[in-house]
């Protein structure tokens, strides 16, 4: 018997999967509604410190959680970071590799291209946003008995729900009256976010 299926519950009652039909009209009024709401969405590096709910944040999650996964096994963690000072502390470990990137890492083709867009390793966006969502991938889980449980197409699965995240962030830009901003960023290392952040030894920093 393969160590993975020990311990795990297969009767667990399956829903029934009932689908909701549209006519063609009503698809492309939505189809077209939803581009027409994420073709708005911009990579915002000047953020207001509007205080944003709580509740918020963790619904977009729950619905960033509501994708695609290999073989179901959701190879995601989010963490919503909210306290100032651990907020700077990301920031500086942000920009000090986010220099090297630039001078050393990324060639002078890539910072060249990114001159027209007037970005550089100063991130001071990530003090002034009221939260920092860090997302990391489990490159592999944990059973009840303490054997690994293989998380399949983990990165791709995890890639997956950021698109989902930034849908749902850009969700609420027309349900409220100050726009939620965001701003993917992707150049830290885990092992520098490990050092303020309590991870497993098998997630690693997605983004």
């Amino acid at each position: 018997v393969d160590e993975e299926w020990q311990g795990l519950d297969e009767n667990v009652a399956h829903v029934p999967f009932i689908a909701e039909r549209y006519s063609e009209a009503e698809m492309i009024k939505r189809s077209r509604s939803f581009y027409e709401l994420l073709n708005k969405r911009r990579s915002v590096r000047f953020l207001s410190d509007e205080p944003v709910p709580r509740e918020v944040i963790d619904n977009v999650i729950r619905t960033a959680g509501t994708s695609p996964s290999g073989a179901h096994t959701e190879p995601w963690t989010f963490v919503v970071v909210q306290d100032p000072d651990l907020k700077h502390k990301i920031r500086e470990i942000v920009e000090e590799e986010e220099e090297i990137n630039y001078k050393k890492r990324m060639g002078d083709r890539w910072v060249n291209d990114l001159k027209r867009l007037r970005t550089n390793w100063i991130k001071e966006y990530l003090d002034t946003a009221p939260y920092l969502i860090l997302i990391f991938k489990q490159v592999y889980g944990r059973l009840p008995n303490g054997k690994k449980k293989t998380h399949y197409y983990n990165e791709i699965s995890v890639s997956i729900a950021c698109g989902m995240l930034l849908a749902a962030l850009q969700l609420l830009e027309v349900n409220r009256r100050q726009l939620m901003d965001t701003v993917p960023w992707t150049t830290i290392s885990s092992s520098s976010l490990q050092k303020i952040i309590d991870t497993t030894e098998y997630e690693r920093r997605i983004a």
